[in-house]
């Protein structure tokens, strides 16, 4: 038996897979988030970790740009596929298996050097760099581990640092860090743009990539629970995130009776409330607990209203310059928290506002 062969076999048996969304993607990208916890695919941690990389949607120009710095750093055997109609996302993927299969295929996406490239950014380096942390134990608590890149880089892909003054006026380092727009647990098209002192963010500037006439949004309820999920998969508390998830699907795709969802939104409520071992991984990383708590409460009361068809408001989607000061004044390890209980909607209305001073 050919050795190649085999080990492009069993490389396929169980792929990592990294979803790639464009904006106004969350139900296609829900859907192929199901379909692949189906299959009993694990979830790539950053593109070094991929298998196969699944772009959703028709991506804009800066986002194909992010895609192709992506596919540099994803090592063989790799396949990337594009998933644009939901009736094809089953299809789709059993050919991104066929082709992590197929020697021929793997000849052909092999880098010209033989060697796969080294880039540790998901960002093109001349647009910046990504920064990557995962939390996929199945009880929280347990820290998952992050590497972070500046705009600059010194040999061995360190960062450049600069000196700004902090509020004692003292010269710190600062390190300017993007977030995004390729993150586990993170709104699709979405960058944060950071300055870091220490470990205590100084500045953020947030902006979605690619900008839309519009965006269709989901059901208010399924927005909450993607929300909550995102929350509870970034602490590391696995199980009742795929619950979250679980209960998004069937609000979107059907297949539960009402009733039933609700009993189970209330048991999940009731644990994540109850959870000792939550507060503690949220005050261990410094997120602000109560806030965070309280937002992730509300999300799935919310998420019941609207099943109940209660006529509760939809909750308020944060904007971008609110989620900037949120930011602000926090540690990094909270700045993924926050951004997954902010869950900001790329809009226009939500867009930042363009300068009216005239510069060029």
């Amino acid at each position: 038996m050919d050795l190649r062969r085999a080990l492009l076999r069993a490389a396929a048996a169980r792929p990592h897979v990294l979803i790639i969304g464009g904006l106004g993607t969350d139900r296609l990208r829900a859907r192929v988030e199901q379909e692949v916890a189906r299959r009993g695919w694990p979830v790539a941690s950053a593109p070094a970790d991929a298998d196969v990389v699944v772009v959703i949607g028709r991506p804009g120009p800066e986002l194909r740009a992010v895609i192709d710095g992506v596919w540099t750093g994803v090592p063989a055997p790799r396949s990337q596929i594009w998933i644009t109609d939901e009736d094809e996302v089953s299809s789709a993927l059993d050919d991104s298996v066929q082709e992590l299969a197929d020697l021929a295929a793997q000849r052909a996406h092999a880098p010209r050097s033989g060697l796969p490239a080294i880039h540790t950014g998901v960002f093109p380096p001349e647009q910046g760099h990504d920064i990557s942390e995962q939390s996929g134990h199945d009880e929280p608590g347990e820290h998952g581990h992050h590497h972070h890149d500046g705009g600059m880089e010194l040999p061995g892909g360190l960062a450049m640092a600069d000196l700004g003054e902090d509020r004692d006026g003292l010269a710190l380092d600062q390190l300017h860090v993007p977030l995004g727009p390729v993150l586990p647990e993170w709104p699709s098209g979405l960058v944060v743009d950071i300055v870091l002192q220490g470990d205590v963010i100084q500045e953020a500037r947030s902006r979605f990539l690619d900008d839309v006439a519009a965006v269709e949004r989901q059901p208010d309820a399924a927005r909450a629970l993607d929300s909550a999920a995102r929350v509870l998969a970034l602490s590391g508390w696995e199980g009742p995130a795929a619950r979250a998830r679980g209960l998004r699907d069937v609000l979107l795709f059907g297949g539960g009776e009402t009733v039933r969802i609700l009993e189970e939104l209330d048991d999940l409520r009731r644990r994540v409330r109850r959870s000792r071992l939550l507060r503690w991984v949220l005050r261990s990383a410094g997120a602000g607990r109560s806030e965070v708590l309280e937002a992730l409460d509300d999300k799935l009361l919310s998420a019941r209203a609207a099943v109940a068809g209660a006529g509760a408001e939809a909750p308020v989607a944060t904007d971008l310059p609110s989620l900037d000061a949120r930011l602000v004044g926090v540690e990094f390890a909270a700045a993924r928290l926050i951004v997954a209980v902010a869950d900001p909607l790329p809009q226009p209305a939500l867009a930042r506002p363009t300068d009216q001073g005239g510069a060029s």
